[in-house]
């Protein structure tokens, strides 16, 4: 019992210091409070359903308007990052090919989001003054795009990956190479497996989050619930990806 004590204690302080370090980060706070956000949505949800007059309705709709400001003062400046992933884009070789539009498309409706979502807070804390009812659907335009784009270079990725993954399967199973080359060929499938999972991942929190943005811009009227387990999903997969190795 004590080694097994032992052994749970360690795992605990270890999974303890990687929250730590992702907690450290901004991003990290941005995850955490979209978890607290779309989680209060989807229990004030099911409490509104339950007990539409509990006090419990009340405390979860403020939680999600409180950690969702929050996150709004965690994302400034996140315009610099998408001013210089665009100027990177202008960069390459063929700056005006198909997937690289999509890639511009992306990064400026990322941009404008960013840039609408500022405003927002500027208004909010009385910096400025502009009709939010509007920023908010422009700053829902510009993600719903930015979005879109960005699972559409994901799959045409994915598709790449799902082709060579084939050919080295079919090379690992023909085994004809020698030892150092199947080494190679084994290395290069572990390494395919790894990016084609990351991006079944990035499609899944890409998807939740266009949920979100075609029920805000009203395209589809998805329930509440529905929403606040789309931010879930979105928010676990984002920590998940960010968490310390």
């Amino acid at each position: 019992m004590t080694v097994l004590s032992k052994q749970g204690y360690l795992k605990f302080n270890a999974f303890l210091e990687k929250l730590i370090k992702l907690l450290a980060q901004t991003s990290g706070k941005d995850k955490f409070a979209k978890i607290l956000q779309y989680g209060a949505k989807l229990l004030g949800y099911i409490f509104l359903r339950n007990s539409p007059k509990g006090q419990w309705v009340g405390i979860m709709k403020k939680l999600e308007t409180t950690s969702g400001s929050a996150r709004k003062v965690w994302r400034l400046g996140n315009t610099f990052a998408e001013q210089q992933k665009i100027i990177s884009l202008f960069k390459v070789a063929k700056p005006f090919g198909f997937l690289n539009i999509l890639a511009l498309i992306r990064q400026s409706g990322m941009y404008f989001y960013w840039v609408f979502d500022h405003l927002i807070l500027g208004t909010n804390i009385g910096i400025c003054k502009f009709d939010t009812v509007k920023l908010g659907w422009y700053s829902s335009v510009s993600w719903f795009f930015g979005l879109l784009c960005s699972i559409v270079i994901d799959l045409n990725t994915l598709s790449t990956l799902l082709k060579k993954e084939k050919s080295l399967k079919l090379s690992i199973t023909n085994n004809q190479a020698s030892d150092t080359d199947n080494k190679t060929i084994q290395d290069q499938f572990n390494e395919v497996q790894i990016k084609k999972n990351e991006i079944y991942l990035t499609c899944c929190k890409n998807a939740s989050d266009l949920l979100i943005a075609a029920t805000l811009l009203k395209f589809y009227s998805f329930s509440q619930g529905t929403v606040g387990s789309a931010g879930i999903v979105s928010a676990l997969i984002g920590a998940y990806q960010m968490w310390p190795k």
